[in-house]
């Protein structure tokens, strides 16, 4: 943990994750005081005011009030991402220009119950964190081999690479089994130890789901075999559902149906014509679609429509051969 700061952002997409490294930076918060002495968490429940509406008010009152029998203390607000509009935050900026210096502040960009939807975090929140203490971003995204090997890296034992790939395989996106499979391996192999994957492989339990770009990155390589493992996982004990599995699929295969046949598009144009943010995505897109051809993508949207039918009692073949035969028949398209 780096030097200390009297306020801290902590953003996220995994509430396990997120709730990891809260403990962690509110344990180096705390030192040597007692937590149930120093520590206030405010939830959803806590920013509703006497009108019933919700405000940072409670938050307020309890951020400048100053310890008392300690000499310190550490509030955290949770749940903190029902307050996405500037001017619910107007008290609590002004706190932010003068913070008192012996209470720490936290704030938790999370979705509590009742909120429906997560909104952004507020430019000017972020602004005046940044200006007078620290963000934290904990976002797993799409980035979770690299999450994890920092998460090794921070940890006490050492892993190879080998235990590293194997840790990788095992959990897939289920990334909130990482810190207790960590926690185990420290506990049971103790500090700076180094391990091998003989050493922890029994200890990583069964293989998680994988997220569902992968398995069209494995398609995209041709290699039916190594396809099918991913859409094996994804299958198993009803993780993801053949529906769910499909509508991805052709959620890409119709991405590159809408580039097909267009020659000389550029990636700003295919950014455009596909309505996506950036053309970092749309560029990756354009040239699949371009690798493929017209006649493959083509090929690829009839056989998805096929398995769509067989999906929805077609045939009597099982969903999983289904989905199963489609895998296979789509890595085959990329095949010269």
């Amino acid at each position: 943990m780096s030097e200390l700061s009297s306020v801290y952002l902590i953003r996220g997409d995994e509430p396990s994750v997120i709730s990891h490294d809260l403990e962690k930076l509110v344990n180096s918060l705390l030192g040597d005081e007692d937590k149930s002495l120093v520590v206030e968490e405010l939830i959803e429940e806590n920013y509703l005011d006497d009108s019933e509406t919700y405000s940072t008010e409670s938050l307020l009152s309890a951020v400048q009030t100053v310890p008392f029998l300690t000499e310190k203390r550490v509030i955290i607000a949770r749940d903190f991402a029902r307050f996405a509009r500037k001017e619910d935050l107007e008290g609590l900026l002004k706190y932010l220009e003068n913070p008192i210096d012996v209470n720490y502040l936290i704030l938790v960009w999370e979705k509590g119950p009742k909120l429906q939807r997560m909104g952004q975090i507020p430019k000017i929140l972020v602004e005046k964190v940044t200006s007078c203490g620290q963000l934290i971003d904990v976002r797993v995204g799409r980035k979770i081999n690299d999450w994890i090997r920092q998460q090794v890296a921070e940890s006490s034992v050492m892993l190879d690479d080998a235990s590293i790939a194997l840790l990788e395989n095992t959990v897939g996106d289920e990334v909130s089994r990482v810190p207790a499979i960590l926690a185990t391996l420290e506990s049971v192999f103790g500090n700076n130890t180094h391990l091998q994957s003989s050493d922890v492989e029994q200890y990583l339990g069964q293989s998680g789901n994988v997220p569902p770009w992968e398995l069209v990155n494995k398609i995209s390589t041709g290699n039916a075999g190594a396809s099918l493992e991913i859409l094996t996982r994804m299958q198993s004990s009803g993780a993801q559902h053949q529906m769910q599995i499909l509508g991805y699929l052709s959620s890409h295969y119709f991405r590159l149906l809408q580039l097909s046949g267009r020659i000389g598009l550029s990636a700003d144009e295919a950014m455009a014509l596909l309505g996506d943010k950036s053309n970092f995505r749309s560029k990756k897109t354009l040239s699949e679609a371009n690798r493929l051809g017209d006649m493959k993508v083509q090929r690829a949207v009839q056989l998805l429509a096929e398995a769509d039918l067989d999906l929805r009692g077609g045939t009597g073949v099982p969903p999983e051969t289904v989905m199963e035969i489609l895998v296979a028949r789509l890595s085959s398209l990329y095949i010269k």
